[in-house]
């Protein structure tokens, strides 16, 4: 039996979910915005707002220079989560192997679920449907299937919108490849692509084709896993299993430049609070920081160091981040603060809430419990008065982790 594998994208996935919430949003165009600002940037954009050149990183104000009549909305993620949960639950009835890419991706193996490419194919629609029907008429999305992963995801990249392309057999990939360039191909960028063209590789499928101990030779493994991406041979696995990142952190564009070292504190105080509920929530511990800022002009000072002791309450980030900026003069006022953890492993001993002398960390997992229980913010240090509008929450499309 051949491996199947489908992979699943939401089209202009934020903008739309604005849509399906708000009718009088539907054919406009939408932009969807960290921050509502002339400064904010654009991390969405309805199919409407594409038509007219306005793509995610584009900024507010020039959004509204191309077209004045775009409606931009602040980003609203619980909005988002809530929708992906709902469609999530519906692949999770095809397959009892879902793997979130992301919050608008996800791939599902139904290797033994379905005997063929056609089945699968069949499902894909099946899926459309029941998307359209049980959680929003104007979410659309588009599959690939293949028998590897970099393969289905490659065809619903290039598939288009709201289809289904299925790459088969070997036949099929050597007609998808040819003419196709090499950016189009997951994992291939600007610097990769100009390494390859230097070796005579100017399209995909002069990458299938390439000898595979030749460009091993020159790029190494990288080169290697290149070429067996192309040639549809598996490399990795469509996996349940918890996926450890290899850091966690936040940003923040302040909406006062300063160098006032008593509001930068307060609100870096927000940033470690939301990178330590990540860093709990994943049943993580973090044996390194990095810390910095941008100022008003270019440049900045950023500094990354490893910690004595592993990191996983709120105020030991913050110990250290603090101590960065308390020791470090500041040349111009202060634009963006940004701290992050990293060398993560899994929690080290049993931890426990119901102990009669609590623990930091057990505390940590305590206050966690009652914001999730009664919403974010409920239960803070008193770091954090008045600062509800700091750093509000904010998704990435990228990989989930």
């Amino acid at each position: 039996m051949p491996r199947i594998i489908m992979h699943l994208d939401m089209n202009s996935y934020f903008a739309s979910v604005e849509q399906q919430a708000n009718p009088f949003l539907r054919g406009r165009s939408v932009g969807v915005c960290s921050y509502l600002s002339p400064g904010g940037c654009i991390i969405a954009s309805s199919a409407e707002a594409k038509m007219r050149g306005i793509k995610t990183g584009c900024r507010a104000d020039r959004a509204k220079e191309l077209d004045p009549g775009i409606v931009l909305v602040e980003n609203e993620p619980a909005k988002y989560r809530s929708t992906t949960e709902k469609i999530f639950a519906i692949l999770g009835s095809y397959s009892g192997t879902i793997e979130p890419y992301s919050i608008d991706e996800a791939f599902i193996d139904l290797t033994g679920w379905v005997s063929d490419f056609s089945r699968a194919a069949s499902l894909a629609y099946e899926m459309q449907s029941r998307i359209k029907d049980e959680v929003g008429e104007w979410l659309n999305c588009s599959i690939g299937i293949s028998w590897t992963k970099f393969l289905a995801k490659f065809a619903g990249d290039i598939a288009p919108k709201k289809g289904i392309l299925t790459i088969d057999s070997n036949a099929k990939l050597v007609e998808v490849l040819r003419d196709r360039p090499l950016c189009d191909a997951w994992g291939i960028n600007v610097r990769t692509e100009a390494r390859l063209n230097m070796l005579g590789i100017k399209d995909l499928l002069d990458l299938k084709n390439y000898r595979q101990d030749k460009i091993k030779h020159v790029m190494g493994r990288c080169g290697q896993y290149l070429w067996f991406n192309v040639n549809g041979i598996e490399i990795s696995q469509v996996s349940e299993g918890s996926f450890v990142p290899k850091s966690i952190g936040h940003s923040y564009c302040l909406p006062k430049k300063t160098t006032n070292k008593s509001y930068l504190s307060q609100a870096l105080y927000k940033l470690c609070e939301k990178t330590g509920r990540r860093l709990r929530g994943n049943h993580l511990e973090a044996s390194s920081i990095h810390v910095g800022w941008s100022y008003i002009r270019e440049g900045g000072y950023f500094r990354s160091f490893k910690t004595k002791d592993k990191l996983f309450t709120t105020e030991e980030i913050f110990r250290h981040a603090n101590h960065v900026l308390e020791d470090t003069a500041l040349i111009m006022p202060v634009r963006m603060l940004a701290v992050s953890v990293s060398n993560l492993s899994a929690v080290s001993g049993q931890l426990s809430l119901f102990e009669n002398n609590l623990s930091k960390r057990d505390l940590s997992l305590a206050i966690d419990k009652l914001n999730d229980k009664f919403g974010e913010y409920t239960v803070v240090c008193g770091q954090m008065f008045g600062t509800r509008d700091m750093a509000r929450d904010r998704i990435g499309f990228r990989k989930i982790g």
